[in-house]
């Protein structure tokens, strides 16, 4: 066996053995039980627009911090490959730029997911609340908005030290814990705002609040509340709000900078804006749920969604891959703050330089591994192939069988969800995001998609080409109202059946072996030989319905 064909047989069993590891080890099973699963197309369409949207935003703001001489676009050299559908896509990497939309979508995931799961499996967790804190002043543009956020923050962590203590004679503490907190800015002009008798009409102002989770870890005495309310509005010098018990994640862990805000800024604000957030903690965890995601590091798990099938899922912690990100600068988030509390900055990892000009380039087509699965280009779920510095017309034969073998691996997966073929899961998906398409449609596309006909499948049993081959197109004047508006739905779709078999063709079961075909046919014509005897019989018997069946009067006499 040739070097080559060893590593292609290596890299097969190396898919199929994490395939078969279970999550806590390894998300391989993660990937198989969330692979071909469907979600309702019209919820799809909407994530997939709402994504576009942020893409688009996060590239209008690039342009225009580029613009103005701030390069915040990284080279990642990262290419995903649909397992299933095969489409191919180059991957945008950007700086840890806080207020570009798709960083903020990466930033916030893993919280809110981690939130999610803290928050499910915490004993006391009905007892969390939620609250606002917003700063006393608002801060012009071009001001000092680091130092805003960095007092804010500040405070609310001396704070949750002030109400995390026992209760005294001299005043504070009411056993009281922080779990997170986050930071906005919402940005309006004083018009806008009703301050015009303060700051000129067009000023430009950002006001910054933050939402807090915390929880009361023992039930108040009486009147102990309201002098916790009191307290903690004298100790913030702030406004602040009590919203109740935690209800959505979701409303509480959002985008530091809302992106309609954000575009509306000129081109020198956009780089006030990167100067003034760069290296700064915008969300972060506080208290018990900080030391339980440290946990989750320090194992290298983070947390995703599993979906079960029939729009059911439920979170798991699973383990990282062995990709590293690239080192930023702006990554070092927190450490000025940290600096400043007192606490310990985190060392910086050493910085790797690249290759300098002249030298050798660095290797093409080095296969990563796969993602979990991904809605990314359809209803259902496929897992995304990683290669770094991919490149089509220099792929060795090593990377094309690691691909291949990914692929195959996806495929079978894939197959056995009862998934539709790739071909007419892109057709809904392209159908999907027309948006002359009705709810109706999209849902009834999706739902006849796993049915249409794929000749093309690992799956298809053999023989059935032989089957297919006599198939004949059906008059479409001849099918039900309702195929006709599903078969209407995709382009260039047929219903085709079966011919008829011939009427020689026997109905029986077919036998196995001959011997069985030969018994068989040896009873038939013994009983085709007996059959005039007992016709005969029959005949010549009386018939006497009474005796036979019972006679009605006899019975009820």
């Amino acid at each position: 066996m040739t070097k080559r064909r060893s590593d292609a047989l290596a890299a097969r069993a190396a898919v199929t053995a994490m395939a078969n590891e279970p999550a806590q080890k390894r998300h391989g099973n993660v990937l198989r039980s969330n692979t071909g699963w469907a979600i309702d197309p019209v919820v799809w369409v909407k994530r997939a627009k709402a994504m576009s949207l942020l893409t688009a935003q996060t590239e209008r703001i690039a342009e225009a911090l580029t613009r103005a001489g701030v390069d915040v676009r990284r080279e990642s050299g990262l290419t995903m490959i649909s397992a299933v559908t095969g489409i191919v896509e180059t991957m945008t990497a950007y700086r840890a730029c806080r207020f570009l939309p798709t960083i903020a979508a990466r930033d916030r995931r893993p919280l809110v997911n981690g939130l999610k799961l803290f928050i499910t499996g915490h004993p006391k967790s009905k007892y969390f609340r939620y609250s606002v804190m917003t700063s006393s002043e608002p801060v012009p543009a071009f001001g000092d908005l680091r130092k805003a956020i960095q007092k804010l923050n500040r405070r609310i962590s001396k704070w949750a030290h002030y109400i995390n203590t026992a209760v005294s004679n001299d005043g504070g503490g009411y056993d009281v814990k922080v779990l997170f907190r986050g930071i906005e800015f919402t940005r309006a002009t004083a018009e806008e705002r009703g301050m015009s008798d303060r700051y000129p009409p067009e000023t430009v102002l950002y006001h910054i609040h933050a939402n807090v989770i915390y929880w009361p870890t023992r039930a108040m005495r009486s009147g102990e509340w309201k002098c916790f309310l009191r307290a903690t509005h004298r100790f913030m010098k702030a406004e602040w709000r009590d919203n109740g018990k935690v209800e959505k994640v979701e409303e509480i862990v959002k985008y530091c900078s809302k992106p309609n805000d954000t575009l509306a800024a000129s081109d020198d604000e956009l780089v006030w804006l990167y100067r003034e957030t760069q290296r700064l903690k915008i969300c972060q965890p506080l208290g018990d749920f900080k030391a339980w995601m440290k946990t989750l590091e320090e194992r290298k798990e983070k947390v995703v969604r599993v979906h079960l099938g029939r729009g059911d899922g439920r979170l798991e912690r699973v383990k990282k891959g062995k990709r590293e990100r690239p080192v930023d600068e702006d990554d070092d988030a927190g450490a000025e703050d940290a600096a400043a509390e007192g606490g310990e900055v985190p060392e910086k990892p050493e910085r790797r330089e690249r290759n300098e000009p002249g030298e050798a380039s660095p290797p093409t087509n080095i296969v990563i591994g796969l993602s979990l699965p991904q809605w990314r280009h359809s209803p259902w779920s496929e897992p995304m192939i990683m290669v770094q510095h991919y490149d089509p017309l220099r792929l060795s034969e090593e990377a094309t069988c690691d691909i291949a073998a990914w692929k195959e691996k996806a495929r079978e997966w894939w197959d056995d969800a009862f998934a539709p073929p790739p071909e007419e899961a892109l057709r809904v998906a392209r159908m999907a995001m027309d948006e002359s398409m009705s709810d109706e449609d999209i849902r009834a596309a999706a739902e006849a998609a796993p049915y249409i006909l794929d000749t093309c499948r690992p799956t298809v049993p053999t023989g059935t080409l032989d089957h297919l081959e006599e198939c004949e197109i059906e008059d479409e004047n001849e099918l039900d109202d309702d195929v006709k508006s599903i078969v209407r739905l995709f382009e260039g779709a047929t219903v085709v059946r079966l011919r008829p078999r011939p009427p020689t063709e026997d109905d029986g079961i077919p036998f196995e072996t001959d011997e069985q075909a030969e018994q068989e046919a040896e009873l038939r014509a013994m009983h085709e030989a007996d059959e005039p005897g007992w016709a005969k019989r029959r005949l010549s018997a009386p018939y006497h319905p009474s005796e036979r069946w019972g006679d009605s009067r006899r019975i009820a006499a």
